[in-house]
């Protein structure tokens, strides 16, 4: 039997702008070593994981999934896609691997997303399926990635919305929900609101920083477990900050556009959707930021 297959496609915000101010072969150079170091952290992560799964005697993704990515411009193609294992014929243990899949994805994007936000001030809006897609090198192709695409352009907002294949699917929805509550606590892991479902990724993130989740609480029952946690915790601290920062000054900058270009139609409404952007964005970080405590870092 095979686990679900899940693709996902990520649009890079501000990437255009990086790409404008290029002008020089040095600052094409640059930019290129940006992405590539970007891609090279999923590689990284993949080698490191891998070696730890291995080690571990209830579940080893790599049994389970071949995972597989691609950057395209300034769009990046993430696949997990199920091999057959012949000896696992529980289905309830296969839409659990599933969900556990999808909380992997998210837990790798979120590093990349840490990286991509302190060193260029770029978010991240992406879709998600579970429809087909391979990747070879550069091409990306399938129903998936189409899908992921549509679902992205749904999205609006700095979040990964899921496609409607995934939300159709009840129980793996309900399997992805109690999973998360098993691990992090009683908080909203899928979250519906305005006719899109999207991943709280933010709260994915802070989660595993949160001294009130069950798995960070085993966690710091040995001195290890405390290191990890405590490393987490500061690189949570780090980008809340620098996302606060950016949010700051990113309404600053548009509503000062605004307020300039008012008398113009077009530009005062494309500033105003830009603005509704950030807006929702910055509610969006307070509503993490207060739930899981950390306070300190609200806008």
């Amino acid at each position: 039997m095979k686990a679900v297959q899940w693709t996902v496609f990520i649009d890079m915000l501000g990437f255009k702008k990086l790409n404008s101010s290029v002008t020089t072969d040095e600052h094409a150079q640059e930019l290129i070593k940006f992405m590539t170091t970007n891609r090279d952290v999923l590689a990284q992560l993949e080698a490191n994981i891998e070696q730890r799964y291995k080690q571990d005697k209830v579940f080893n993704l790599y049994d389970w999934y071949e995972p597989k990515s691609a950057f395209i411009s300034d769009s990046i193609v993430v696949t997990f896609k199920p091999k057959s294992v012949e000896w696992e014929m529980n289905a309830d243990k296969i839409l659990m691997h599933s969900a556990n899949a999808l909380m992997i994805i998210v837990m790798r994007l979120g590093a990349l997303m840490n990286k991509c936000l302190l060193e260029k001030e770029i978010t991240f809006r992406g879709g998600i399926s579970t429809q087909y897609c391979d990747i070879s090198e550069s091409f990306a192709v399938g129903a998936g990635l189409s899908s992921a695409n549509e679902a992205e352009g749904k999205a609006i907002y700095a979040r990964l919305a899921l496609a409607d294949d995934v939300v159709r699917n009840a129980k793996l929805m309900k399997q992805i929900r109690e999973l998360f509550k098993l691990m992090y606590g009683d908080s909203q892991f899928l979250v519906k609101e305005d006719g899109v479902t999207f991943v709280n990724a933010l709260d994915f993130m802070l989660a595993a920083a949160d001294m009130r989740s069950p798995s960070v609480a085993r966690a710091i029952r040995t001195h290890q477990g405390r290191l990890a946690v405590s490393g987490t915790r500061e690189q949570v601290e780090v980008f809340l900050n620098t996302q606060k920062a950016l949010v700051i000054k990113s309404i600053r900058e548009f509503y000062a556009a605004y307020r300039k270009d008012y008398a113009d139609a077009d530009r005062r409404n494309s500033n105003r959707r830009v603005l509704k952007k950030y807006f929702w964005l910055r509610r969006y970080h307070n509503a993490a930021a207060k739930k899981r405590q950390f306070q300190t870092f609200t806008i």
